[in-house]
This record gives structure tokens, C-alpha cells and sequence, in this order.
């Protein structure tokens, strides 16, 4: 099933941009302002690890509700892990809307481009972890 490595390089991608977005805000207040790419490199670099994201988790969630359909008789149950995944999906796509139709840049995008690692984090690890349903593989 291509459902869980297409989230992986979905996860992967949103962390990567996470990691540039720390190092544009860095950049922008001057810590280790010679060592790193300029702010438009970064920038770019946020954007187009955010919709390479944006476009495998796309992919896995429609994946995963076909496999959903397969394995439990429908395509959605609001699970916790699907829930979280929408509310991932939601934010990326926020993001890559405002991005596109507002110009979003600059600090806002790079600070929400962080806090969205938070939100995907509990989606792959805290709802695992904290919350019982179809997904749930283990618990505190």
C-alpha cells in the first residue's frame, strides 16, 4: 500500500519546511546571517517543501480512504488519525492559499510554516500515542 509512504514524505516535507522556516527567522534577526542562503532562497525553498508536502499528503489521504473503504466498509469514520489529518491538510492548504492568492511571505509564513510542524507532529505521533481509535498502534 502506497498510503503510509506517501504520508511519510508528506511528514517529511512539512518537517523540512518547519527546519527552513527556523532558519529564515533566524537569518531575518541576523544569527548566523553568513552562514545561511538568503531570505528569498529560504523562502522558496519553505514553499516548495510546504506543496511537495501538501501534494503527497493529498495523495495519501485519498489512498487512505480507499483503503479505509477496503478494510472497514467506508471511506471516512473520524477517526482521531483522520481527523488530525484533515486538520493538517487544512493548514497546508491555508497556508499555500494565502500563499498564492495573498502573497503570503516573510515572518508570518515562516512562523506558521513552524507552528504547523506542531500540529503535524501530534497527527503522527500524539494521537498514536494519546487517543484511541482504528489508528491507535500504542499508548503512554
Amino acid at each position: 500500500k502506497i498510503h503510509v509512504p506517501a504520508n511519510f514524505i508528506g511528514y517529511g516535507s512539512f518537517a523540512l519546511s518547519a527546519m527552513v522556516s527556523v532558519a529564515y527567522l533566524m537569518k531575518e534577526r541576523g544569527v548566523l546571517a553568513d552562514r545561511l542562503p538568503t531570505l528569498d532562497v529560504l523562502h522558496d525553498v519553505m514553499v516548495k517543501s510546504i506543496a511537495v508536502g501538501f501534494a503527497f499528503f493529498t495523495i495519501a489521504t485519498i489512498l487512505g480512504a480507499l483503503w479505509a473503504a477496503e478494510a472497514w466498509g467506508g471511506y471516512w469514520s473520524w477517526d482521531p488519525k483522520e481527523t488530525w489529518a484533515l486538520i493538517v491538510w487544512l493548514n497546508y492548504a491555508a497556508w499555500l492559499h494565502m500563499r498564492l492568492m495573498k502573497g503570503l511571505r516573510g515572518t508570518v509564513a515562516a512562523w506558521w510554516a513552524l507552528t504547523g510542524l506542531l500540529v503535524t507532529t501530534f497527527a503522527f505521533l500524539g494521537v498514536n500515542m494519546f487517543l484511541s481509535g482504528l489508528h491507535s498502534y500504542g499508548r503512554l
